[in-house]
């Protein structure tokens, strides 16, 4: 089902992992901390919660080190299951970390403290096999965006586990774009059920280099992480450009905005395609690298902002070498 725009994309990938994109020491020190991660994922309790759970579980820890998913999986009562993800793995039995789980309606219900001081109930839809709610509800991957008060462009929602977060942090609004149909239909669910319709705005939409559309296959279950592409038969999503996105949502003037992006590659041409002073709209940018983060810092910084990147991870997925983290960027 290869078309052009996934030629073309699959090129400019291929273009960044041959160039590399960090530097020598980060790439030594991303080896240096795979191995040290590695030593300490067998050495502590997490080894151990897998081997009371699974027969197999040197697979499991090996298979997740290295993103490789489905794993097939035996548990110790001789069932075999099917673990889509790290987050599947480790909440087989009920709970984890606070979360409680239903895995047949693929449910997560947590407990979150509001910036007012009170807790209140979320439940989110998708929760399990997508998203990254571990990520962003446990991990607190964004609470370093000062979105209190503030609009929150939202690039690459999914099942706006994000913009839930964003809203409930007291972003006054949130304008999420998800080009993939089951992921945008669980975003507006998920938008719904937390009675959030009023602040959070999803798209049914891309973003990328240049205002265009693409086919993509309706029925296609992208997971927490696949590239945007064209489909041979399916629906029209357009792809928007960042100026389309503050322009459609009247952000072009006014506050300064924050911008969020995990979109599995989309950052690149969107980022380094971007007029200067469209960037410097945004007040705060978090975005998720996967193939590097040296020709997207030069271009931020070049455009007034003052960034720092966190050191890659380096793995193989889906038969393409990552070197992924997170840039942090504020404008001065």
């Amino acid at each position: 089902m290869e078309t052009i725009e996934e030629d073309r994309i699959s090129a400019h990938l291929e273009t960044i992992e041959e160039e590399g994109n960090i530097s020598f020491t980060d790439q030594i020190s991303a080896y240096i901390y795979y191995i040290k991660g590695l030593n300490k994922f067998a050495a502590i309790k997490t080894l151990l919660k897998y081997y009371g759970l699974y027969r197999n579980y040197i697979t499991i820890v090996m298979h997740i080190l290295k993103k490789k998913y489905p794993i097939e999986a035996s548990l110790r009562d001789g069932d075999k299951l099917l673990l889509r993800n790290e987050l599947e793995a480790q909440i087989h039995g009920g709970r984890h970390d606070g979360f409680e789980y239903d895995t047949d309606s693929d449910i997560v219900t947590l407990s979150m403290t509001l910036h007012l001081g009170y807790k209140i109930i979320i439940k989110l839809h998708g929760g399990i096999s997508n998203g990254d709610v571990r990520s962003i509800y446990l991990n607190n991957i964004y609470q370093q965006l000062p979105v209190k008060g503030k609009a929150v462009v939202d690039v690459g929602a999914n099942i706006a586990d994000s913009s839930v977060y964003f809203a409930l942090n007291g972003a006054k609004k949130v304008i999420g774009l998800e080009p993939f149909l089951k992921n945008f239909l669980l975003a507006q669910k998920n938008i719904k059920l937390n009675i959030l319709s009023d602040k959070i705005t999803i798209h049914l939409a891309g973003c990328g280099a240049s205002t265009r559309d693409v086919i993509v296959d309706p029925n296609f279950n992208s997971g927490s992480a696949s590239i945007l592409k064209d489909f041979r038969e399916g629906i029209r999503v357009p792809v928007l450009t960042l100026e389309d996105v503050l322009s459609h949502n009247d952000l072009l003037n006014g506050d300064s905005p924050i911008l969020k992006m995990d979109c599995e590659g989309c950052e690149y041409e969107t980022i380094l395609s971007a007029d200067n002073h469209i960037l410097r709209k945004f007040s705060h940018m978090m975005i998720e690298y996967h193939y590097g983060y040296k020709n997207l810092k030069e271009k931020i910084e070049k455009s007034g902002f003052k960034v720092l990147a966190t050191r890659p991870r380096i793995y193989t997925f889906a038969g393409a070498k990552l070197r992924e983290g997170y840039i942090f960027a504020e404008r001065y």
